[in-house]
């Protein structure tokens, strides 16, 4: 929808803005965007910028840590500046290093999904476990720093995703050499 701030008249009005819709500058120096597609990506960014300042100026370290990733990647996925989303498996690695309350992960959640429906099951967690999955347990110290205690339980979850990828991998590989037989 765009609103014209020339003669005062309204054009295209074919969409409704939100009421928190931010005025935006368009196409031209008269024209203003009042509602753009990219709004839900940055309302859960907006979310997620407010919990990890209050988490302290450590926590996008932390979250590039563990995802194997620069600071300025890390500044890119969670700033509302930034047009990129987050990857959807980034982002339980994310919640978990950011440290969000079950409220605050429940409402950054659902602002995720609702801008991204299409990775729902996946940040969900259903089709992760099932036929051709397995499920293991393993025991850790336990820190007395909770962020600490975050950091290392996001490190060896990335770990052992890594791991089984690569072994996956490998396996398929092996499978097509297999296929070839003898052939040279």
């Amino acid at each position: 929808m765009r609103v014209s701030t020339g003669s005062g008249s309204y054009v295209g009005m074919s969409r409704i803005a939100s009421p928190s819709a931010i005025a935006t500058p368009s196409g031209s120096a008269r024209e203003f965007e009042l509602y753009d597609e990219l709004m839900p990506v940055r309302r859960y960014k907006m979310l997620l910028q407010a919990f990890l300042k209050r988490r302290g100026s450590g926590s996008r370290q932390a979250i590039a840590e563990a995802l194997g990733n620069t600071r300025s990647f890390i500044t890119q996925i969670t700033s509302p500046a930034y047009d990129l989303a987050i990857p959807a498996q980034h982002v339980r690695t994310i919640v978990k290093i950011a440290g969000l309350r079950p409220n605050e992960e429940r409402m950054f959640l659902d602002a995720y999904i609702a801008a991204h429906p299409e990775r729902a099951s996946e940040i969900l967690g259903r089709g992760q476990s099932g036929p051709g999955s397995a499920t293991m347990t393993l025991s850790i110290p336990q820190l007395s720093n909770p962020a600490a205690q975050r950091r290392l339980e996001a490190l060896i979850e990335r770990f052992a995703r890594d791991v089984a990828a690569t072994m996956i991998a490998n396996e398929a590989d092996m499978a097509a050499h297999e296929d070839l037989g003898d052939q040279p």
